[in-house]
């Protein structure tokens, strides 16, 4: 069996006039709001757009007039402000001249449309090309001039008749103290030479003439000297290392050692004739200098000077034999 709903009474008529009102009511409440809000959206239009429009801000125009003419009487009654300098009369600008400004117009007057003028281009005369003559053909090539080695030294005595020093050459051993070191030992090579004039060089140079020979080598250096006149000389050996001159067989100079280049000198009398000159030198530490030179001064001469070359001859054979 389906259930039968309960039957509901309707409501009163009260009730229903109450409900119609109550909806009749708040249809008016929301058409006076809507209304409410037209009138202000209209009123906020209208005063927007009846306010007025700022004014537009005032221009300022800088008007600078020249005159044409500056009087003179204006010029000499003008007074420089306190603390301003006025520059020289002679580096104020010329004021430009303008034309004066017509009655009526515009107290600004309109800035003038300089136009650029060309300036004609300054166009020097060029002068015809002079006739070059052509140059004369170069020269013939010169031989250059080969440079001429410097004589050696030290030479073979059999090549070099003209060399009268006879030296024997030593090897030394390495810490030799003294020219004696050459007593105990046979030389190595025999050699002449023309004069002791060996200046102080670098020992990396050697002697010229004996080739790599730089350190711990002696020298045994024999020669003859013809005294023109009997006299007394002074005589003055300067070496580094170590050197002994000996005349006669007697010692005379004794500068031996290892030392700097360094002179040593004495006065020897002299007989005329031959005189046997020995000079034994050795060259120690491979340091410093090397040097070996020999000169003597004539009785009344102010410097000294090398021995002259005609007066050096060959030693005799016995000398050369006899240690």
């Amino acid at each position: 069996m389906c259930p039968i709903p309960p039957q509901t009474s309707p409501p009163p008529p009260e009730a229903q006039a109450e409900r119609r009102w109550g909806r009749e009511y708040h249809r008016y409440a929301i058409g006076i709001v809507i209304a409410l809000h037209l009138a202000l959206g209209m009123s906020v239009m209208l005063s927007t757009s009846r306010t007025p429009s700022p004014e537009p801000a005032p221009r300022s125009v800088d008007v600078v007039l020249f005159e044409t003419t500056v009087p003179e009487k204006t010029i000499a009654e003008a007074k420089p402000e306190p603390g301003k300098v006025e520059p020289p009369a002679a580096e104020i600008p010329p004021l430009p001249e303008l034309p004066p400004a017509k009655v009526g117009e515009s107290p600004v007057p309109p800035q003038p449309v300089v136009e650029a003028i060309p300036v004609p281009a300054v166009v020097e005369a060029i002068p015809a090309p002079a006739v070059i003559a052509p140059p004369p053909p170069p020269p013939p090539p010169v031989a250059k001039a080969e440079a001429s080695t410097p004589p050696k030294l030290f030479e073979e005595c059999v090549d070099s008749p003209d060399r009268h020093m006879v030296a024997d050459v030593y090897s030394l051993r390495t810490g030799t103290q003294s020219v004696m070191e050459m007593r105990r030992r046979k030389p190595i090579k025999r050699v002449c030479l023309a004069q002791l004039n060996i200046a102080p060089r670098e020992f990396r140079e050697g002697f010229p003439g004996l080739d790599t020979t730089t350190d711990w080598f002696g020298l045994d250096i024999r020669f003859t000297v013809n005294v023109a006149e009997a006299g007394t000389w002074e005589l003055m050996l300067f070496s580094d290392d170590g050197a002994i001159l000996s005349i006669d067989e007697q010692d005379v100079i004794n500068n031996d050692g290892i030392h700097p280049a360094s002179p040593e000198m004495a006065m020897v009398k002299l007989d005329k004739g031959l005189r046997n000159f020995r000079v034994r030198y050795f060259q120690g530490p491979a340091h410093g200098y090397l040097a070996l030179m020999l000169g003597w001064r004539k009785p009344g001469a102010a410097d000294f000077d090398y021995l002259p070359r005609r007066l050096i001859g060959r030693p005799p054979a016995a000398m050369l034999a006899r240690e």
